[in-house]
């Protein structure tokens, strides 16, 4: 009955009022998913994110602000206050002087050191940490407050690097006396809240942390709350339960922006991608998976799915590379009647291709899967929507995933990021060492043109090989109440710190 009355007021464009929040200064944010680890060269995912930055804190931050969309990239001090490049192989970083973690412990150089030396551990559990940041040689703690990152090859990227979430520094003393799984259930860090409690699949509370740097939050609690239903979560915004919502589709903006008390914002974030396992003896030929991309219509799904706002990219990359960025690139193309001819080629018999996809997970996700696979059934092949909870959970060994689909690494405005790790690390792609080898060398090499040269090289052997498809690169819609302050940011980088987030102010 409660929920009939609530869907009634909704419908009239009314909103109950802010006062069923418990305090002025309790800042909730309602979630499609809460992840209930916390280690942040683990948990790196579109729902791990909004976790660590608010837990953790990185040596160099990128700051989102500075082109005022949210999408910037100028990089600016963190817990180091400033750094420079001794050498080509060097890179030393100067900490703040009375840093300190949530715990009391001092973080100082040894901190640091720890940090990346427990990703590098061979023996260690960060595999896919461990490929990204394969290029460090060692790190060397000349006094508490002088670090330095020295590097295999030259890396053009390395700053870039320590704005990422799996280079948030770590208490050296808590991680070995807790351990590892330990840690990641109850996390200690440097960041603007520090961690207070998770309960599965309900929330994560956060306090402020009155020793951050960067001054004091603006939340004195902060809470993730999962709230898996859309209609749940937007009930509960215009409940005045919760400040922000994300996962917001295109469909209900209207909804949100008809309420007098909230509103939606939002930020181009990531792309959407399919990731094909080549070795599967239907998707081994290459034609069938060119054939794949060919039937996708991804303007339509834009208009279809995103009201026209999913942009159909230039090959699989982004305006934020700089000169990295080629423009005269041209967009994938939709082309059926090839598609078909190319997929008869290929000598597909009719076996059953499954597609592979979260209910809940990406915004339009489930949507999407379910378009196409009717595209692709249009074209002859055999394709099943495969809905699966755990889609999160499923290792890349799964052989039971034929198809999937998955957002692309655009946390880094570089394409060895875009390219190289989101078509190796989290890709089904076999037999792509040449690809792999071109990228390792254009991540080594502080010369501009060879990496543009390299990286479109690698961009042709993608789309020739077809191990996937990139869809489009999608805006990140946010319900907000009006009378926050708050600026949403690229790569779902969910940030309530000093400066981005005030109570009471509007946009």
């Amino acid at each position: 009955m409660v929920r009939l009355i609530r869907t009634a007021v909704l419908a009239a464009g009314v909103c109950l009022g802010a006062v069923q929040i418990a305090t002025a200064q309790d800042l909730v944010i309602g979630m499609q998913d809460v992840r209930p680890r916390f280690d942040p060269a683990i948990e790196t995912g579109n729902t791990g994110i909004p976790l660590s930055n608010a837990v953790f804190e990185t040596l160099i931050r990128r700051d989102y602000q500075s082109d005022g969309k949210g999408t910037g990239t100028k990089l600016v001090p963190a817990l180091a206050e400033n750094w420079h490049r001794v050498d080509d192989l060097t890179l030393e970083l100067k900490l703040r002087k009375g840093l300190t973690f949530h715990n009391g412990d001092p973080l100082t150089s040894k901190d640091v050191k720890f940090t990346f030396d427990r990703i590098l551990d061979p023996k260690s559990q960060y595999a896919r940490s461990q490929f990204q940041y394969e290029n460090i040689a060692r790190v060397e703690a000349l006094d508490d407050l002088t670090v330095r990152i020295i590097t295999k090859k030259p890396d053009p990227t390395i700053e870039l690097m320590l704005t990422f979430p799996a280079s948030s520094i770590v208490p050296k003393d808590y991680f070995e006396k807790v351990g590892f799984e330990a840690f990641g259930q109850k996390p200690v860090g440097a960041g603007p809240y520090r961690f207070v409690e998770s309960v599965d699949d309900d929330h994560v509370s956060m306090e402020a942390f009155p020793g951050f740097w960067g001054g004091k939050p603006p939340a004195d609690k902060l809470v993730f709350r999962e709230i898996p239903d859309l209609s749940a979560r937007i009930t509960a915004l215009a409940n005045g339960e919760v400040e922000v919502i994300n996962n917001v589709t295109p469909d209900q903006i209207p909804a949100i922006d008809n309420l007098d008390c909230c509103e939606v914002r939002s930020v181009m974030a990531n792309s959407h991608l399919l990731n094909y396992r080549t070795s599967n003896p239907v998707m081994a030929d290459k034609r069938f998976r060119q054939g794949l991309n060919l039937a996708i219509d991804r303007e339509l799904l834009s208009k279809a799915l995103w009201d026209g706002k999913a942009e159909v990219l230039h090959s699989h990359q982004y305006p934020e590379w700089g000169e990295l960025y080629n423009a005269d690139r041209p967009k994938f193309a939709y082309d059926p009647e090839r598609a078909r001819k190319l997929i008869e080629e290929s000598g597909y018999k009719g076996e059953q291709i499954d597609f592979t996809t979260s209910p809940v997970y990406y915004t339009n996700g489930l949507a999407a899967a379910e378009a196409i696979v009717s595209m692709w059934q249009k074209v002859g092949v055999n394709a099943k929507v495969d809905v699966n909870e755990n889609w999160y959970e499923k290792s890349n060994d799964d052989s039971s995933i034929e198809v999937r689909n998955i957002s692309d690494w655009g946390d880094l405005p570089d394409p060895n990021v875009t390219i190289m790790w989101s078509w190796t690390i989290t890709a089904l792609w076999d037999g792509n060492q040449a690809f792999q080898d071109l990228g390792h060398k254009a991540a080594t090499t502080l010369d501009q043109k060879e990496r543009f040269r390299l990286y479109q090289e690698m961009l042709d052997m993608f789309e020739d090989q077809a191990p996937g498809a990139v869809l489009y690169r999608v805006p990140d819609f946010y319900g907000v109440r009006r009378d926050a302050k708050w600026q949403p940011y690229t790569n779902y980088v969910m940030d309530f710190r000093p400066g981005n987030f005030v109570f009471g102010a509007g946009k």
